[in-house]
């Protein structure tokens, strides 16, 4: 069997989802390690996992939900890594989601993050020291941790050892937590669409997430937080244009009711005669006539003009 064999040997996965390229490559390396089943559930019962029970745990993904990977880069790509499995190389062209770095950033200071991938350790290190620099995330869990099942892979959140209410699974496979369905988020696949707002728009309801009692059905909390949010902003928006009404209203009745007075020489106050005669002035204007003496040799009149409206 030849390297083209090995890398595009493709495993039966669920049905409704096509396994990505770089599961199909795990899957086929896997294969050569030809590990002892015994032997591997024994080491899947030994998850070193957070245990300072302070904090909520956040499970996430890796492929397809914090980057994507692929054997070409014909569509761009963030950085190249050389893979070298079972004395094979292997180039992958990896494409980080958009604000990856900042999110593992925020999630961390209210969540234990763990990763947990079904990608192999050899590949999944070298993304994560260049993905999350500053290890927010301290635990990495790989293939070896995930159970077989249905000729796919899943992630079994009991082998964590903590009450589930405090565990969520970011995952853009339904599969990886079908044996938790209601601690599963599932997140939208992510290619390279340079515009993905995904993380950002998801930190909001996590942070919330991490508040409540019992984080489960995540994905009716998630609904319920949206609608919450959007009630919120129309009430604001209602609010702030009721306020904005009453500032306007009030600035008019000002402008009506303050009383406005012009001093004019004889000369305008004979224009503002002709103009009224002839209809030009504003309606509703009234015209009162106060002497007032100077002390230069020119005499003024002055007029006080209020508004009746």
């Amino acid at each position: 069997m030849n390297n083209n064999d090995i890398i595009y040997q493709q495993q039966q996965e669920q049905k409704e989802k096509k396994p990505s390229f770089f599961e199909q490559l795990c899957s086929c390396i896997y294969f050569f390690r030809k590990k002892n089943v015994m032997a591997n559930e024994k080491y899947q019962l030994g998850i070193d996992t957070p245990k300072s029970h302070t904090r909520k745990i956040c499970v996430l993904d890796l492929d397809e939900t914090l980057v994507h990977s692929q054997f070409k880069g014909e569509n761009g790509y963030d950085f190249l890594l050389d893979i070298i499995v079972q004395s094979q190389l292997f180039k992958v062209f990896v494409t980080v989601r958009p604000g990856v770095e900042a999110f593992l950033e925020s999630l961390s200071e209210y969540f234990e993050i763990v990763l947990w991938t079904a990608s192999l350790k050899e590949y999944a290190d070298p993304v994560m020291d260049i993905i999350d620099p500053q290890r927010r995330i301290q635990t990495r869990l790989y293939r070896e941790s995930c159970t077989q099942v249905k000729g796919g892979l899943t992630k079994n959140l009991n082998k964590l050892g903590r009450n589930l209410k405090d565990v969520i699974i970011i995952d853009n496979s339904q599969m990886s937590f079908m044996f938790q369905t209601e601690n599963g988020f599932l997140i939208k696949d992510f290619i390279s669409d340079q515009n993905d707002k995904e993380l950002d728009q998801l930190l909001p309801f996590l942070i919330w997430l991490s508040q409540q009692s019992d984080v489960r059905p995540v994905s009716q909390l998630y609904q319920q937080f949206i609608l919450n949010n959007q009630f919120t902003r129309k009430s604001s928006k209602k609010q702030k244009l009721s306020q904005s009404m009453i500032l306007n209203q009030n600035r008019i009745e000002k402008q009506l009711e303050v009383p406005r007075t012009h001093t004019v020489n004889h000369c305008d106050f004979e224009e503002i005669n002709l103009r009224q005669d002839a209809g030009l002035n504003s309606p509703h204007i009234e015209l009162k006539i106060q002497d007032q003496t100077d002390d230069d040799d020119e005499s003024k009149e002055t007029f006080e003009i209020s508004s009746n409206c």
